[in-house]
């Protein structure tokens, strides 16, 4: 199950002081709609939603919305249709305007109509920076700095995307094919991979109590020592876009949802607010929040070399090569196919052979594909 749906679910469980959100008859023909995603505006950016279905209250798998019509309406106006890419996810690269209001409308196969409330562009700052530094600990934190010199935003979230280089143990520039040890192909290189992640969460702040709308050192991530991530090169793609109050309360009572341990001791969840309804039948529900504006990045790139004692490598995850004539190596791969050739034997020639998760970085985690922005 997608992520918020499932944090949200959890949460309406186990709430019980408060007033709980009632779910509908927990039938699957009576399941509540989950909405995620954003009305993006600001040029030709592509506006993406994941819609799904969720089950039975105690069942935590959900079901992708397939073949729905999915618009972007504009108040009295046009609309923009997305694609349905599959697995509940619609798409489309527009160019929205930002002066009319505009809102999300989803109509199911059943024949219902949801639709989120019409907003108006919010226009989102540009990040002044991101930053980092290195505590006391080694760990390594991250920041994002912004301002609105206009003071009208006031309300921001946060999310962030994560690339990292990584290394095989051996550099293989050789092959075992067909029996025989030959040269890698250029473009066939399997010792650097890049892997990315997702931020496991959302970071929000405003400045309602301040005279400025600024905000400085505002906590994203920590790196804890010694992870992979800094081994080489790390890079981090930040996207900040601007609240409405409303908008901002709903991931204010979600975050701090998401912090209560569970005890029956904490405070416990509040009622999720939404502002899809579903204008047909309003026995229906629907979980989510759909903002309007347009969303900023910074992207910022951290070396090994910058950050005080940190490895380059997992020393404690070496890896041992058996060395052996050109024959013998190729007689040796021919009987266990999980080695492969790591590397040549200068000094009177052979080569070097190791586990496969050795010299194939794949094996153990992201892409041999160097991004575009490396």
């Amino acid at each position: 199950m997608n992520r918020l749906a499932g944090i949200i679910l959890m949460l309406i469980t186990f709430s019980g002081c408060t007033k709980s959100f009632e779910l509908p008859d927990t039938k699957t023909d009576n399941a509540v709609l989950v909405v995620e995603g954003n009305i993006q505006t600001g040029g030709m950016v592509e506006n993406i939603f994941t819609i799904s279905r969720v089950k039975a209250l105690f069942e935590f798998d959900d079901i992708p919305e397939e073949n729905a019509k999915v618009e972007i309406k504009q108040q009295n106006g046009a609309g923009w249709l997305l694609k349905h890419k599959g697995r509940g996810i619609y798409s489309a690269t527009i160019d929205l305007p930002t002066t009319v209001p505009l809102a999300l409308q989803i109509t199911t196969a059943d024949g219902r109509i949801y639709e989120s409330a019409y907003q108006k562009s919010i226009i989102t700052p540009q990040i002044d920076s991101v930053t980092w530094k290195q505590e006391p600990t080694g760990d390594v934190r991250l920041f994002v700095h912004t301002k609105d010199p206009s003071n009208n935003t006031r309300n921001y979230k946060w999310t962030f995307n994560e690339t990292w280089e990584r290394r095989a143990w051996f550099q293989g520039l050789y092959e075992f094919k067909n029996g025989n040890i030959i040269p890698r192909a250029p473009d066939d290189q399997i010792y650097t991979c890049w892997n990315n992640a997702e931020a496991p969460t959302f970071i929000i702040a405003n400045t309602n109590d301040l005279a400025d709308d600024v905000i400085s050192y505002q906590p994203l991530s920590l790196i804890k020592r010694p992870s992979e991530k800094l081994y080489i090169r790390y890079s981090v793609l930040v996207q900040q876009i601007g609240l409405s109050q409303e908008a901002y309360d709903y991931w204010e009572i979600l975050r701090k949802n998401t912090e209560l341990t569970g005890t029956l001791f904490d405070p416990q969840p509040s009622r999720m607010p939404t502002n899809i309804t579903c204008i047909n039948d309003t026995t229906r529900e629907a979980i989510g929040f759909v903002s309007v504006g347009n969303i900023t990045e910074k992207r910022i790139f951290i070396m090994n070399s910058e950050v005080n004692l940190w490895p380059s490598r997992n020393e404690a995850a070496s890896c041992d090569a058996f060395e052996f004539g050109k024959f013998q190596a190729e007689r040796f791969l021919s009987q266990n196919p999980i080695y492969l050739p790591a590397y040549f034997i200068t000094a009177g020639g052979g080569f070097g052979v190791a586990l496969r998760q050795c010299v194939d970085c794949r094996l153990t985690g992201g892409v041999n594909i160097k991004p575009d922005f490396w």
